[in-house]
């Protein structure tokens, strides 16, 4: 059986990429089909991780706090899997599925890597990495790592002028991760739980275009949380969108670390390029009070003008 969580970051902000995160575990417990609300939905064991924080990303980072705590848990859980990587461009190559090279022919992502970790030393990252086979051990579930789509503001802009809103960008990108499960792992059974975000309820007609060739089964609709199974071809997923998905299960929570890390990663390299061209500005976070200081002084230093900054700006 398999246990996933899909989350988020970047949906808000004015600068920087949106990514999209899932991770993936099997266990071998025995699980229970969940037939009503407040039925134990099964999740990932992962409690007790020593020392490494498995949490809401909005919890483990704040600029204040730094990039520490993120790093110590994402590149511990990749170093687990697969070694750790040994810069950006590594790290994308490993775990992006979608968007990488778009994002990195961008000349304020791609004009050059940032070395891993960032912040931490490599000794604490294999400290890290042991942490996670305890916790791992003792929850009885194996590892199979992570996956991300990458969404730049030039193609953000394209999608969201094409579509219409970026609601359904961001479940298009909940899809392709979705799809990845299904291919990969759907003759296991998948348990996954998705952060839901604004207002809808209601996914069953989405499913049913995403999967043509499943039968969708509505197993309930309620203010906080809708869920579903998909059958067919030998193969089942349960999925859920659940309000606070990361207080539901560990799996969203640590979904929600590698998207906010990712894209702490793509604002560091941002920062640096138009730093490199502008003396005196100060970096920002992209979020929208902020990234219009930023990009105002970026204009006013003449280092990019209204018309170009409009690129790396997402419309909405």
């Amino acid at each position: 059986m398999i246990l996933a969580g899909i989350d988020e970051a970047g949906y808000g902000p004015l600068l920087g990429p949106l990514v999209v995160a899932v991770n993936a575990f099997r266990t071998e417990a025995s699980v229970g089909v969940p037939v009503a609300p407040g039925r134990r939905w099964p999740v990932v064991p992962l409690a007790d991780c020593g020392s490494l924080k498995v949490s809401d990303s909005k919890k483990a980072y704040s600029r204040a706090k730094g990039l520490g705590s993120l790093e110590r848990t994402v590149l511990g859980f990749a170093m687990h899997k697969a070694g750790c990587p040994s810069d950006t461009g590594e790290f994308l190559s490993r775990w992006s599925i979608e968007g990488r090279e778009e994002a990195l022919s961008l000349p304020w992502y791609g004009w050059q890597g940032l070395g891993l970790p960032v912040v931490v030393s490599p000794g604490e990252i294999a400290t890290s990495a042991l942490e996670v086979s305890r916790a791992l051990e003792r929850g009885g579930i194996e590892y199979l790592g992570a996956a991300l789509c990458v969404v730049d503001a030039v193609r953000y802009n394209a999608i969201v002028e094409r579509i219409g809103n970026k609601a359904t960008l961001l479940f298009g990108r909940t899809l392709i991760l979705m799809h990845k499960l299904w291919r990969e792992y759907g003759a296991e059974g998948v348990y996954l739980t998705v952060d839901r975000l604004g207002g809808r309820k209601r996914y069953g007609g989405f499913l049913d275009i995403a999967f043509p060739k499943a039968a969708i089964k509505v197993l309930w609709e309620t203010p906080r949380e809708s869920a579903y199974v998909l059958v067919g071809a030998g193969s089942e997923m349960f999925v859920r969108f659940v309000v606070g998905g990361e207080q539901a299960d560990p799996a969203v929570a640590l979904s929600s670390m590698w998207a906010k890390y990712t894209r702490e990663l793509f604002m560091e390299l941002f920062n640096g390029y138009w730093l490199s061209r502008a003396e005196g500005v100060k970096s920002t976070a992209g979020y929208w009070v902020d990234a219009q200081r930023f990009v105002g002084e970026l204009v006013a230093a003449q280092a990019v003008t209204e018309a170009e900054a409009a690129q790396f700006m997402m419309t909405r």
